[in-house]
Protein backbone atom coordinates (compact mmCIF):
# COMPACT_ATOMS: atom_id res chain seq x y z
CA UNK A 1 0.00 0.00 0.00
CA UNK A 2 2.75 2.32 0.94
CA UNK A 3 4.46 1.68 -2.51
CA UNK A 4 1.55 2.94 -4.50
CA UNK A 5 1.39 5.77 -2.86
CA UNK A 6 4.58 6.73 -2.94
CA UNK A 7 5.50 8.26 -7.35
CA UNK A 8 9.05 8.48 -8.07
CA UNK A 9 9.10 11.29 -10.49
CA UNK A 10 12.63 11.24 -12.27
CA UNK A 11 12.10 14.12 -14.07
CA UNK A 12 11.20 16.59 -11.40
CA UNK A 13 14.64 18.56 -10.85
CA UNK A 14 14.85 19.37 -7.07
CA UNK A 15 16.74 22.32 -6.49
CA UNK A 16 17.78 23.24 -3.06
CA UNK A 17 21.07 25.31 -1.50
CA UNK A 18 23.78 23.18 -0.09
CA UNK A 19 22.64 25.06 3.56
CA UNK A 20 19.10 23.68 3.61
CA UNK A 21 20.13 20.36 2.35
CA UNK A 22 22.53 19.65 5.20
CA UNK A 23 20.89 19.52 8.92
CA UNK A 24 24.00 22.07 10.25
CA UNK A 25 22.89 25.93 10.44
CA UNK A 26 25.10 28.96 10.58
CA UNK A 27 25.35 29.01 14.15
CA UNK A 28 26.32 25.36 14.85
CA UNK A 29 29.06 25.39 12.06
CA UNK A 30 30.58 28.80 13.67
CA UNK A 31 30.17 27.10 17.10
CA UNK A 32 31.80 23.82 15.72
CA UNK A 33 34.70 25.99 14.56
CA UNK A 34 35.43 28.37 17.82
CA UNK A 35 35.20 24.99 19.75
CA UNK A 36 37.67 23.08 17.78
CA UNK A 37 40.24 25.76 17.09
CA UNK A 38 40.20 26.68 20.79
CA UNK A 39 40.94 22.56 21.23
CA UNK A 40 43.59 23.03 19.15
CA UNK A 41 45.55 26.06 20.48
CA UNK A 42 45.24 24.46 24.04
CA UNK A 43 46.85 21.33 22.27
CA UNK A 44 49.37 23.08 20.90
CA UNK A 45 50.22 25.36 23.81
CA UNK A 46 50.62 22.45 26.38
CA UNK A 47 53.13 20.94 23.53
CA UNK A 48 54.87 24.48 23.23
CA UNK A 49 55.18 24.42 27.68
CA UNK A 50 56.32 20.86 27.43
CA UNK A 51 58.45 20.32 24.82
CA UNK A 52 60.16 23.01 23.20
CA UNK A 53 59.68 26.08 26.01
CA UNK A 54 62.69 23.46 28.04
CA UNK A 55 65.12 23.27 24.86
CA UNK A 56 65.20 27.10 24.78
CA UNK A 57 66.88 27.53 28.48
CA UNK A 58 69.51 30.47 28.57
CA UNK A 59 73.12 29.95 29.62
CA UNK A 60 74.20 31.85 32.50
CA UNK A 61 77.71 30.31 32.66
CA UNK A 62 80.65 32.70 31.05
Amino acid sequence: MILKTLTLQPDAIISMCAMCISDRSGGQIALLIIVSSLIFLAIANWAWKKYFKNTREISTEK
